[in-house]
């Protein structure tokens, strides 16, 4: 692009995966140092073996402690202090060269590509899942409604992130039927912006529509999802990205 008669070339490094990363570290930190359920060296056996015969455990860390997305500030100032360190970490390149080296939160969607990779978490999932998309949090984890999550993506310093941090909102489509729905989907989006968010994509479904689309695609022709930075028409997915946006929404 141009600026003042300047031509830049710009490369942006995006993290993704930031809130498994994040309640990871949490996960440690209440499982061994907290709460003292278990070694650091034993727990990293337990992950390699994939959470076998550790069941009671696993159901700890999964639904025990409150993670990112839920307005949690000893998770959330986890997430700041990452996010911040992975900007300052691109900074450090920037402008040194003709090349810009700015930072961003996205995944694209590749969080479907990344799940035959991902090994267990210390946060209870099992190897293969597919994971948080974008800066959002990881699916089953957020119990506390959109509020919660905007302010748990909100306390970081998005500003440092020049090429956005990308935030997922759904919505049940019953709960935009009420008589006051439209006046508190504005005052979310207000609210979002007054906390300094700059990048949230919302949209309304449930999965029960998304299951009967897949099962019958020729009822849901014009069916449109959001899915990372794009729409796209669900029933055009191959069934590994149905079955991401069905989790997600669920």
């Amino acid at each position: 692009y141009k600026e003042g008669g300047t031509v830049y070339t710009v490369i942006s490094p995006h993290i993704g995966g930031l809130p498994d990363a994040v309640n990871s570290l949490y996960a440690i930190k209440k499982l061994v140092f907290d709460d003292k359920l278990v070694t650091f060296q034993r727990l990293m056996e337990i992950l390699k073996a994939n959470w076998e015969d550790e069941e009671e455990l696993r159901k700890q860390a999964l639904r025990n402690y409150i993670y990112f997305g839920n307005d949690n500030d000893e998770v959330d100032e986890i997430a700041a202090k990452v996010l911040n360190n992975f900007s300052d970490s691109c900074k450090e390149y920037d402008e040194k060269t003709p090349i810009r080296f700015v930072s961003g939160v996205s995944t694209f969607g590749r969080q479907v590509d990344w799940a035959p990779m991902r090994l267990a978490t210390p946060f209870g999932r099992r190897k293969g899942e597919v994971l948080s998309g974008n800066m959002s949090p990881t699916p089953g984890t957020d119990h506390n409604g959109a509020t919660a999550v905007i302010k748990s993506y909100c306390k970081a310093d998005l500003r440092k992130q020049y090429t956005g941090a990308a935030l997922d909102i759904g919505f049940i489509p019953s709960n935009m039927d009420c008589e006051n729905a439209i006046a508190a989907f504005c005052g979310l989006i207000k609210s979002f912006v007054m906390l300094g968010g700059s990048f949230m994509q919302m949209d309304t479904i449930n999965a029960d529509t998304l299951i009967e689309a897949q099962k019958n695609p020729e009822n849901f022709q014009n069916l449109s999802v959001r899915v990372s930075g794009w729409n796209a028409r669900f029933v055009t997915m191959n069934k590994q990205w149905q079955d991401m946006i069905i989790d997600r929404t669920k």
